[in-house]
């Protein structure tokens, strides 16, 4: 079974220290083994939180060159596939981020995103509108105040990338979501609209 081991900052980075996320990398186009990942495959971070990759089968790199992902704010890669990736990136500058393994075949399913938050902001997309969280910290109701109207849905995730909430928005412009009983800690807040894309926001459970 792969073992996730995922710590995803979703604080200011002036009330946390900066973190690393690990992101395992394992499988194989040979037959009889699981599939080339990456896993987790999708993480968010702040800026200047570190993202290390690590091998634990086959041989994987990490690409995020432009010529194979032109919207990444900036390019990164580990270099040749490897048996022994051991890779860190500090990312500085906001924004998404796609990367792949160019090991013959393994992108078709080895693949993932990063999505890189400015810190105590998130920056708006065009025509998602914004979202305003309050109170922060929370303790027993997480309110939302929404200006799109293409949204659909609203999840908060936890740090290991579980999805505890799940609240749809169609036609609604403020969004009350109970979080009374999840346990002290930090949180992230996930909107989704028609198109697939997302907007997210941090918060901390009291």
């Amino acid at each position: 079974m792969k073992k996730i081991l995922t710590l995803l900052s979703i604080l200011p980075v002036a009330a946390f220290a900066q973190i690393t996320v690990e992101v395992e990398a394992g499988g194989s186009t040979f037959p009889g083994q699981p599939d080339p990942y990456y896993d987790p495959m999708d993480i968010t971070i702040n800026v200047g939180d570190n993202v290390h990759w690590t091998s634990v089968s086959g041989s994987h790199n990490v690409y995020g060159g432009l010529d194979d992902f032109p919207d990444n704010p900036e390019a990164f890669s580990s270099g040749q596939p490897t048996s022994d990736l051991d890779y860190t990136r500090t990312f500085n500058v906001p924004g998404l981020y796609g990367y792949h393994c160019t090991q013959n075949g393994h992108a078709a399913t080895q693949h993932g995103t990063i999505l890189v938050l400015d810190g105590s902001n998130v920056e708006e997309i065009d025509g998602m509108g914004r979202l305003t969280l309050f109170p922060v910290p929370v303790n027993g109701q997480l309110i939302i105040d929404l200006d799109g109207n293409q949204l659909i849905q609203a999840d908060v995730h936890a740090l290991d990338g579980r999805m505890l909430r799940s609240v749809p928005l169609a036609n609604v412009h403020r969004v009350v979501i109970d979080v009374q009983d999840l346990a002290p800690g930090r949180y992230l807040l996930r909107i989704t609209d028609k198109g697939g894309r997302s907007l997210a926001r941090p918060f901390i459970k009291d």
